[in-house]
């Protein structure tokens, strides 16, 4: 229908507003009519009332009524209203005869009443003794202080009528007209402003279908113009971007065959939309399918991708398909702070493992064969610095270095031992109760505090009192703030400051350690959590490190089910965050 397209709605708009200013325009002259016949009228009433009170003055000089005869003959011919003489009961004494003879008429009896008084009469409207509206003024006429007659002088309104009705005809003959020729011509005008709108709408809606070129002629130079050359401008655009998304997209899949690492990209609803050579041959079966499934995955591989999509953040974890091990890391793919989906990329890390567990092996058994002579080593240091033997200066010098060298090694073969029973027994052997993070971190501090002190660096500390406790030991959750604590200060300059901070992170308590250290490079940051790596690119004058305390913390972190993270930039410091779970009371009941 044509009030439903846009022409329709601006051809209506544009007949309603010249409807509705013809209407206020009709208003504005009927009301100017209006003002100037009561105006008229007034005035009227004005100058009757002064020709009533003129008449009866000359009336109470005459002995009586019918010495006015004559005169009254004379002003009859003069006046264009009748003049009327009465008696105090209402008969018509004397009179003149422009609207009718009055020979014997009586006048209002309400009229006479008020006379009486001592009051004028004022009256307009339509009498029964007049055909038409007549404007009526009567005044006592007084003789010797009594009231012994009355003046009429009343005049028809005939001429006032005419006008008015003739101007009411004309005003309204006038809206008629016009708003019957508004009709044709804002139909016409409304489909010529229309008509670029129509184009730009069917320009859009060939884009929406992939059709660019259609282009709309610029015919003027107004706002609809400027906006059609915007739609030229945007079709050319995407256009453009479209071309540039196809080759991007076919660099990509060239990258991704050419790569021996597998790659998956879910979507939000949880489908595999794209799928590289390795992840298809790795997952598609004897029967080499080209596209897979979640449902072909293995079942701690889909496990890890669903908890991924649940909780858009960077997820790592490992997978196993026969003997072969695989290392897996999924990363968000995030529009306007919603999930999109993601991206899970994993390479064969089975050689590493085999290196990895020879290394444990070997460790093991060295820590308990070098756990008995340590421990002796230990003691005789000690009796040296009892001054049993002389020399005691020089004496006490390589004895402080014995002792001090001893109780690293102890500390080596500790580290290893807590190493072996977190990543061999994991959370089984390890303490489960509510442990109070804000005690915790309060204990930290004044621990680390002197040495802080000597190398004047501030400890600045930000956390709720209240939070909730986590699933955790006490000395292991120790345990792991120390060694990043350490690991912090170790780092920091002097006079540096280090922050730590606890916040509830649902369904996470989450703790950082932020330093302003030299920070990590990006090449090291994966292998710092591996056994006797301390990165490629740390500073020189670190050596009291033994490489083993972050991969405690991520062994310990990762057997209480929690995660641990790094982001640091060089130059920038470190920050180092721990995510353990809330402590829940029924589950340990």
């Amino acid at each position: 229908m044509i009030f439903r397209s846009f022409a329709g709605k601006i051809w209506v708009i544009i007949v309603s507003w010249v409807f509705l200013v013809l209407l206020i325009f009709g208003g504005i002259l009927a009301k100017s009519t209006h003002d100037f016949y009561y105006g008229y009228a007034s005035e009227e009433n004005e100058e009757l009332t002064d020709t009533a009170l003129n008449i009866s003055s000359y009336l109470s000089s005459l002995p009586n009524f019918q010495a006015a005869a004559e005169p009254f003959n004379l002003l009859g011919s003069i006046f264009k209203y009748d003049l009327i003489v009465t008696d105090l009961d209402g008969n018509v004494i004397l009179g003149t005869h422009r609207l009718q003879d009055w020979h014997g008429v009586v006048m209002p009896s309400q009229d006479m009443a008020q006379l009486k008084q001592g009051r004028n009469v004022s009256f307009e409207g339509n009498t029964p003794y007049a055909s038409q509206r007549i404007l009526k003024v009567a005044t006592p006429v007084i003789r010797e202080k009594k009231i012994t007659g009355a003046v009429f002088v009343l005049e028809p309104l005939t001429y006032l009528e005419t006008v008015g009705q003739s101007v009411n005809s004309s005003i309204g003959w006038g809206l008629a007209f016009s708003f019957l020729l508004s009709i044709p011509l804002g139909l016409i005008l409304a489909r010529q402003v229309a008509h670029p709108v129509v184009e730009m709408d069917r320009a859009i809606k060939d884009i929406a279908t992939g059709n660019y070129t259609r282009i709309l002629p610029r015919s003027s130079t107004d706002e609809l113009a400027s906006l059609g050359q915007s739609v030229n401008t945007l079709s050319e655009e995407i256009q453009h971007k479209l071309l540039e998304i196809t080759r991007e997209r076919q660099q990509l899949s060239n990258i991704l065959a050419s790569i021996d690492d597998g790659v998956i990209s879910i979507s939000p609803s949880k489908e595999i939309v794209m799928a590289n050579r390795v992840a298809v041959q790795l997952f598609g079966g004897p029967r080499a399918k080209t596209r897979i499934t979640l449902q072909d995955l293995p079942e701690d591989l889909r496990s890890l991708l669903q908890n991924s999509i649940t909780q858009p953040i960077p997820h790592y974890g490992e997978f196993k398909i026969d003997d072969r091990v695989f290392r897996v890391e999924t990363s968000p793919l995030l529009t306007e702070q919603e999930g999109q989906g993601l991206v899970a990329v994993w390479h064969d890390v089975t050689k590493d493992r085999q290196i990895e567990g020879l290394r444990r092996e070997f460790i093991t058994n060295v820590s308990h064969e070098l756990r008995t002579p340590l421990s002796y080593l230990q003691g005789y240091s000690e009796a040296l610095l009892d001054d049993i033997i002389p020399s005691k200066e020089q004496q006490r010098r390589y004895l402080e270095t014995i002792l001090r060298e001893t109780l690293r090694l102890r500390r080596l073969v500790n580290h290893l031992l807590d190493l072996d029973r977190i990543e061999y027994g994991g959370a089984l052997e390890l303490p489960h109760e509510a442990v109070f993070v804000p005690d915790l971190i309060t204990s930290i501090k004044e621990q680390v505090t002197p040495a802080a002190m000597q190398k004047q660096v501030t400890f600045c500390v930000e956390m709720d009192p209240n939070l909730a406790p986590v699933d955790c030991g006490t000395d292991r959750l120790k345990q792991i703030l120390l060694n990043l604590t350490d690991n912090a200060l170790r780092f920091s300059p002097q006079g540096g400051v280090i922050w730590i901070a606890a916040k509830d992170h649902h369904p996470w308590i989450e703790i950082t350690v932020h330093d302003q250290g030299p920070g990590i490079p990006m090449e090291d940051q994966m292998v710092i959590w591996n056994r006797f790596e301390r990165g490629q690119h740390r500073p020189k004058s670190d050596s009291s490190g033994s490489g083993l305390g972050l991969a405690i913390v991520n062994s310990l972190v990762q057997a209480y089910k929690g995660e641990v993270s790094l982001v640091s930039d060089v130059g920038k410091g470190a920050q180092f965050t721990v995510r353990l779970v809330k402590y829940k009371i029924e589950a340990h009941s």
